[in-house]
């Protein structure tokens, strides 16, 4: 060979391996960029066949065990007012008070939590440092408990529970509760002022004010009526913001008559475009900072305390002012009636009241809130049209998974067994329901089915059959749960879809953490858990994954716990 061609032979050979490597490059990207089947995540090639691949196979791993059948007797008591917790271990006291004359008020968490939601924590704290004496000479001083307002009226209606004062963040409650056969008694029409409303993105407001001319609560309810606004709203039995919303939605769709067809027919038109009705405000606020949400019911205490939605959220203002009123429980007697007395006198004053504005509590005074009466009875058909109607028509498949390893032994499975048929009863019959077991195996104890009168005996009777013992294959578990629901949802393709994970501990058997995250977040639907017993972090980041909510309950609020969520959600 010429040596002098060499280098230019070479030279043209390179040339033509590196147009090669170039154009291969080019075509898989494009091939990739055009083909849904394949995303990159982290960089790593993951065909969308991929988990349920995984799926597939890690089911043929897991021994599963079908059991009989048998009716169980179905219950429909109402047992609501025995299931409350123990108030002591559930909600203690924030402050405690030392006087001969002591008053114990219950309060919202926004006036009795922590640091800008501590104001009526602190307030009684510099009342009981007075050392205020009665005018026969008795000290009298203030206990405060922080607990909601729906949980609040619920022990003041079934006296459960009784203290001398309760400070919910609107009347409504206060309605509500006295139309319960609560004995309250309006002392102060407002505490400290507040403000409810909704945070809405700001790309979601411009859009708002293009098509309907400007912000308002109506045109942003009227938006998701349309299906032009995604958003979300808190449980309307517990949450006062959530309640507010509520019965403000069905006076706008008809202001004569909130039970009317026409409010009706409007209400399952908004919740088709409700994705899901939150069960905390963490679950919402979470929701709308991962985009699921583009708005979401919120106080302006809240709202302007938070960097996160103050940064990027318009607040919109509505309904009834939660001016935090104050009622006095049952026949105070006059030592009682003087210390409470006493105590709002020094918390309207104006030291307590400007420290009420530092923490971000103040009226709207350009906003002209709503001021027609409504009634108690009027409330709790809200309440109950919202129950019926939250799913517009929509049914829900739902799975429940039962831990019952060796931990579970004993009185933790006995009141798990409770939790499950008394909360059972807040199940609508039109939904889908089954339920499976595990420890070292996973135990089919019923495939699901319509919640009717049989699926209801049969769900009492396998609930009844569980027996504790073995290890914790709460993955394995979970992955035969997702892969019943899949298959049931072949028949019913655009029911909502949910899992409830019940489990007292870590997993230490079969499929790990991370395979079965994955799998989970592939196939988008929302895992409930509940800690029961024990704080589980893994349970909370499976919760996480598609905006469900994890629950901390023991053994003395489990059923209690159970019987809510399952009323929000099914």
């Amino acid at each position: 060979m010429n040596k002098s061609k060499t280098p230019v032979i070479i030279a043209v050979i390179g040339a033509i391996i590196t147009a090669v490597m170039i154009i291969a490059v080019i075509n898989k990207t494009s091939s990739r960029n055009n083909n849904p089947s394949v995303t990159n995540n982290n960089s790593n090639k993951v065909t969308i066949n991929e988990p349920e691949d995984k799926l597939q196979k890690a089911l043929k791993k897991i021994n599963i065990i079908s059991t009989e059948k048998i009716k169980g007797t179905v219950d429909y008591s109402d047992n609501g007012s025995a299931n409350l917790p123990n108030i002591e271990t559930k909600y203690p006291l924030t402050v405690v008070g030392g006087g001969d004359v002591d008053i114990e008020i219950f309060s919202t968490s926004e006036k009795a939590g922590k640091n800008n939601n501590g104001w009526l924590n602190e307030t009684a704290e510099e009342f009981n440092n007075q050392r205020n004496r009665l005018s026969n000479g008795m000290i009298a001083s203030v206990s405060v408990r922080s607990i909601p307002s729906g949980a609040s009226s619920d022990y003041i209606s079934n006296n459960v529970y009784l203290p001398q004062a309760y400070t919910p963040s609107n009347e409504l409650f206060g309605k509500l509760a006295m139309e319960a056969g609560a004995k309250l008694k309006l002392e102060a029409e407002s505490l400290v002022s507040n403000t409810a409303g909704i945070a809405i993105s700001r790309s979601a407001a411009s859009a708002i004010t293009s098509k309907y001319g400007s912000v308002t609560y109506e045109n942003v309810v009227d938006a998701v009526v349309n299906g032009e606004l995604q958003m979300g709203y808190t449980y309307p039995y517990t949450s006062a913001t959530g309640l507010n919303f509520l019965v403000n939605a069905l006076q706008h769709f008809d202001s004569a008559n909130i039970l009317s067809d026409t409010a009706v027919s409007k209400f399952q038109q908004l919740q088709k475009s409700i994705p899901f009705v939150c069960y905390t405000t963490d679950q919402m606020v979470n929701a709308m900072q991962s985009g699921t949400l583009q708005a979401g019911v919120v106080e302006f205490q809240a709202y302007t305390n938070s960097p996160v939605l103050k940064g990027g959220y318009d607040f919109v203002p509505f309904g009834y002012k939660h001016n935090n009123p104050l009622y006095s429980v049952g026949d105070l007697t006059q030592e009682q009636q003087e210390a409470l007395n006493l105590f709002l006198n020094y918390a309207l004053s104006s030291g307590p009241q400007q420290h009420a504005r530092d923490y971000g509590f103040a009226p709207d005074n350009n906003y002209s809130y709503n001021t027609k009466d409504i009634s108690g009875g009027d409330i709790i058909s809200a309440q109950r049209l919202w129950k019926e109607e939250k799913d517009s028509g929509t049914p829900t498949i739902a799975l429940f998974i039962a831990d019952i390893s060796g931990s579970m032994i004993g009185d933790p499975l006995n009141r798990l067994k409770d939790s499950l048929l008394e909360a059972s009863k807040n199940i609508k019959s039109d939904n889908y329901v089954g339920l499976i077991s595990y420890n070292d195996d996973v135990k089919l104890n019923l495939p699901i089915a319509q919640f009717d009168l049989e699926q209801r005996s049969y769900f009492a009777g396998a609930v009844e059959k569980m027996k504790a013992g073995g290890n914790t294959a709460t993955y394995d578990a979970l992955l035969v749960g997702v892969n019943m629901i899949n298959e049931y949802k072949e028949s019913i393709p655009g029911a909502k879809t949910m899992i409830f994970v019940l489990s007292d501990g870590q997993c230490n058997r079969g499929v790990e953490y991370n395979t079965a995250a994955g799998i989970v977040s592939h196939y988008g639907i929302p895992i409930y858990t509940i800690g029961y017993n024990e704080e589980i972090d893994s349970l909370k980041d499976l919760s996480s994954i598609n905006e469900a909510v994890y629950i901390d309950a023991d053994s003395d609020d489990v059923v209690y716990e159970l019987s809510a969520l399952f009323n929000a959600q099914m």
